[in-house]
């Protein structure tokens, strides 16, 4: 099996690349910084010049992506837009990227959080973009041929980046090793249009 992780140097993709490549004998970490397999995802020809340096991939799974933190009061529509290139076109655009490079009956996997549907302060810009790509899973995933698959992976706050003993939007972090088995999981099997909530 064939795997691509972007964002393999951030706190989840990094948990994610270094626990497959130990489990696969052909992990591709890509990231915006690499000199072997730059990406950056809110530019839609570093996505396909990627793709196009690699060979046919088995599982996609994607863990970069930003957006604004700042209360509502203080955003402005620039602000928006950060997190709608990063976060959610940039995820959007690798979907219809990938799907004309990647094997049959492929996955890919994208990440989002628990803001989509629970609230924390000054992450009303990350909510949206949240909230709109699981909109985008549950249709785009009905769409896709080929048997290629589409889900995505929904944390809360990771345990050692946040104090275990606060919440955050409600609920105690989890611990990065539950969150790299739901990606895992999600390329095992045969589900897609999966939103996998871990918190």
């Amino acid at each position: 099996m064939k795997i691509l992780v972007i964002g393999a140097t951030g706190t989840i993709g990094s948990a994610i690349y270094n626990t497959l490549k130990n489990e696969y004998d052909n992990v591709f970490g890509a990231h915006r910084n690499s000199k072997s397999y730059p990406i950056d995802i809110t530019d839609k020809k570093s996505i396909k010049a990627l793709f196009e340096k690699l060979p046919k991939i088995d599982a996609v799974i994607n863990a970069a992506g930003t957006a604004s933190w700042k209360p509502l009061s203080e955003l402005t529509e620039e602000d928006y837009y950060i997190g709608i290139r990063s976060k959610l076109m940039g995820q959007v655009n690798l979907v219809h990227v990938a799907k004309e490079y990647i094997n049959d009956n492929a996955s890919i996997t994208l990440t989002t959080g628990i803001l989509a549907e629970h609230y924390e302060p000054n992450a009303v810009g990350l909510s949206l973009v949240n909230g709109a790509l699981h909109s985008f899973v549950h249709a785009a995933s009905k769409e896709l041929d080929r048997g290629i698959r589409l889900n995505v992976v929904a944390p809360g706050a990771i345990a050692g980046d946040f104090p275990e003993d606060q919440k955050f939007a409600g609920y105690y972090p989890v611990h990065i090793t539950d969150v790299v088995d739901s990606y895992k999981q999600l390329f095992n099997n045969n589900n897609t249009g999966t939103i996998c909530k871990k918190y």
